[in-house]
């Protein structure tokens, strides 16, 4: 909280200090700098954290209610089929070629984290109460003690403020890393 205080500040003082187009106020600068800022903050800490967290309410929360989400070649529409979808146990993946299948693992203890998702390089054109854009993504799994890298890909997303709030109305989650190579048949 105590970096996004400082980063309103410093844009906040940077707005005032710079020259401005006569047809552009403070009052509208500021609020790009909000608007910038909640963007951040939902594609940055609101997003990942409900999704580490396994919270599926607040995940499929910080879509629109015509919202579209478009992962694995599926599109999930509306908050309720979002929340459903990701309420819903999958087995697991198949183990890659050479390991063993992983033994069944119980559900996640409340408030454990199994996995981290970490967004960087977000780049969105903002145009009043829409935007588009998309950034950077990295699933870390932690697992007895060590970690390591899941998936890696980006999101291609288009928000709408909605009550006030920034959500998506559209995110395509890209997996930028190339599947694991099928096991070779095995030969006698």
């Amino acid at each position: 909280m105590k970096s996004i205080l400082m980063l309103a500040c410093t844009a906040a003082g940077a707005l005032a200090a710079s020259p401005a187009p006569a047809a552009e106020s403070l009052a509208a600068r500021l609020r790009a700098v909000e608007d910038r800022i909640a963007i951040q903050q939902l594609l940055t800490g609101d997003y990942p954290r409900a999704l580490d967290g396994r919270n599926w309410k607040a995940y499929a929360e910080t879509f629109t209610a015509d919202g579209e989400l478009v992962t694995g070649g599926n599109t999930i529409k509306g908050p309720a089929a979002i929340e459903k979808n990701f309420s819903t146990p999958r087995p697991p993946p198949p183990p890659a070629p050479g390991e063993a299948p992983a033994p069944p693992r119980p559900a996640p203890a409340p408030g454990e984290i199994t996995t981290l998702h970490v967004v960087t390089n977000l780049s969105f054109k903002i145009e009043g109460d829409r935007a588009t854009g998309g950034a950077y993504w990295e699933t870390i799994g932690l697992r007895d003690g060590r970690s390591t890298v899941l998936g890696a890909g980006h999101y291609e997303d288009v928000l709408r403020k909605e009550n006030g709030r920034w959500k998506f109305q559209r995110r395509v989650i890209a997996n930028d890393l190339p599947p694991r190579p099928a096991a070779a048949p095995a030969t006698r």
